[in-house]
């Protein structure tokens, strides 16, 4: 596939979009190399290097890693690449085949055929040597987007029931092993004690029966220099379900909770907890009833009594109905902060760990909404005032509806005198000669003015409509200028995210601006 030798837009920008769906992984005791992450970048990276003509562009990546193709607006990545294409700052989309971008043939094909033809977005797919610049798609990429539909679908039939035949011969099948055990070297869906945190787990449930809390438990294994559950599996090598921050990582309570309140140190495997909804593409949650509980695959850790026991202590935490949930992050580590006594926040990390930076992490809510709210309002009133002076400015310009009404004028006076031309030609009045010659005058005029009548009227809905968003703009920020308290509508709208510092300063992300990444 050769690309388009044109020259491209100093800003062009090329969106390289991956993606690994869990039905790709080591599910049946095999890896799909060919279509790891890994696979996919060095592939389209190395077409793009072998294009002359994307010399000097400017390439992004977007990434879904473990999310299934069937569905697009459910992929987070996926969405935000569209969403950057309908902004005019992707002009070209690579994939490694189109089966990557998505596995339902009806809802490709409109991406395909409608939306970025419109968008004016190049779509490239390497190993199914497609370019929308060259291509027109046809029946040979309708065929094989068909293809990718069907195996999409007869490939999740057969994940789903191996995984239901795994459940119940009581075979472990998380890629992530609960904490206190490891698989077997023998068979992987097996597991066996783990001689260094196995007696982690039986003294959690020591003390938690001789009535410790678990906080108190937790401060105790910080205290101690223990790992937590997620950092021991990234020492070792392991796989876990976090990519960075380790350092800042330890035990909590609600950790603690976690280990306490799972069944697995029983000797069980308990399996099909979550099912993926066949509308959004996401995992729901299946009622108890439903689940597969295999007793005795493995050595317990805690007897069957000792567990129930601990379960009648555990006091799961319920987030009251209507309770505003904390928006704010320790600056330190990025943990969530939680909060006590109805205002108070602060850092279960700082709470947990001696010395640590986190523990002056503390702030009254109230205070750290009125810094947020004061912030915003001050971007709204420079907007404000930046959207009114251009409202100003769009007021002083000249109408472009006169302009229309006199070119209308002009082009009605054209038309009528070329009429008339004819009559004079049927009354003999003048020649042919002359008539063709002033005939090819008027429609000369007549389409110079039909042209500038379509330009003015362009320019005149561009003209109302960036004065109509102007004003939207306006009324929006006059609207939040007079409220008195952070709400759930403004956080959502404006906010991406604040964080509290152990000097007592606030950080806030907004959720404008002009980033692409």
């Amino acid at each position: 596939m050769m690309g388009k030798t044109g020259a491209i837009p100093a800003d062009y920008t090329i969106c390289a979009y991956m993606r690994l769906s869990n039905e790709d992984r080591d599910v049946f005791g095999r890896k799909v190399e060919s279509g790891s992450i890994t696979s996919q970048r060095s592939l389209i990276m190395d077409f793009i290097g072998r294009q002359p003509e994307f010399a000097g562009c400017r390439v992004i990546e977007r990434c879904d890693d473990g999310l299934s193709g069937r569905y697009f607006d459910t992929r987070p990545q996926f969405t935000d690449m569209i969403g950057l294409a309908k902004q005019g700052k992707v002009n070209c989309i690579i994939v490694k085949d189109c089966s990557r971008f998505g596995r339902d043939y009806v809802e490709l094909g409109d991406y395909l055929e409608q939306l970025f033809p419109f968008l004016g977005v190049r779509f490239i797919s390497v190993n199914d040597r497609y370019d929308s610049e060259q291509d027109e798609g046809g029946l040979d990429i309708a065929f094989k987007n068909l293809v990718y539909d069907i195996y999409s679908r007869d490939l999740s039939r057969k994940v789903r029931q191996a995984k239901e035949r795994m459940a119940l011969q009581g075979k472990y099948s998380a890629v992530q092993v609960s904490y206190g055990y490891r698989k077997t070297k023998a068979d992987k869906h097996r597991l066996e004690l783990n001689p260094e945190t196995a007696p982690v787990v039986r003294e959690i449930f020591d003390m938690r029966l001789a009535g410790v809390g678990v906080c108190d438990i937790a401060r105790n294994l910080n205290d101690r220099g223990i790992p937590c559950p997620t950092v021991f599996l990234h020492e070792k090598g392991e796989v876990t379900n976090r990519t960075g921050g380790f350092g800042m990582m330890c035990w909590t309570g609600s950790v603690v909770n976690k280990v306490l309140q799972n069944e697995i140190y029983t000797g069980a495997v308990v399996s099909l907890r979550s099912r993926v909804d066949g509308r959004s593409g996401k995992q729901v949650a299946r009622p108890e009833g439903e689940w597969v509980r295999v007793e005795g695959m493995h050595e317990a850790i805690v007897t069957k009594e000792e567990f129930g026991r601990v379960q009648e202590m555990v006091n799961p935490q319920k987030r009251a109905v209507g309770k505003r949930k904390v928006r704010y992050a320790c600056g330190v580590c990025g943990k969530r902060l939680t909060k006590r006594n109805g205002t108070d926040l602060y850092c279960i990390r700082g709470y947990m760990l001696k010395e640590c930076e986190c523990g002056r992490v503390v702030m009254k809510e109230p205070e750290a909404d009125e810094v947020v709210l004061g912030e915003l309002k001050r971007k709204l009133r420079r907007v404000l005032d930046e959207e009114e002076m251009r409202l100003g400015r769009m007021g002083d310009a000249p109408a472009e509806g006169n302009r229309l009404e006199s070119l209308g004028n002009a082009l009605e006076a054209a038309k009528k005198a070329k009429r008339r031309l004819f009559e004079r030609l049927a009354d003999r009045e003048i020649g042919r000669e002359e008539f063709l010659e002033r005939k090819r005058g008027y429609d000369v005029e007549i389409g110079r003015l039909e042209r500038e009548i379509l330009d003015a009227g362009v320019a005149e809905r561009a003209v109302r409509d960036e004065y109509g968003e102007a004003r939207e703009r306006v009324d929006a920020a006059r609207s939040f200028l007079d409220v008195g308290e952070m709400t759930e509508e403004i956080w959502e709208r404006f906010v991406k995210g604040a964080c509290v510092y152990s000097d007592g300063r606030i950080e806030v992300r907004w959720n404008f601006g002009d980033e692409m990444e």
